[in-house]
């Protein structure tokens, strides 16, 4: 016996066999209605839009920081 063909029994003793060979559910129809639902603004998004609008207002030299890094 080959250290592969042992190698392969002791997986197959440790595992469990599968018993659905499919998903338990479809999963297509949640990803379809989050690709079609509207875009959503987060507080986060508005704050961290606010406060580099703010800061590029007092710092206007940083703007070029900002885009080097977009």
């Amino acid at each position: 016996m080959t250290d592969d063909e042992r190698l392969e029994r002791l997986l197959r003793s440790s595992l469990p066999p599968l018993t659905a060979p499919g998903p338990s559910r479809d999963l297509w129809p949640r990803v379809a209605s989050r690709c079609q639902a509207p875009l959503a603004w987060s507080w986060l998004d508005v704050g961290l839009a606010a406060v580099i609008t703010i800061v590029l207002l007092l710092v206007p030299d940083w703007l070029w920081l900002l885009a080097y890094h977009l």
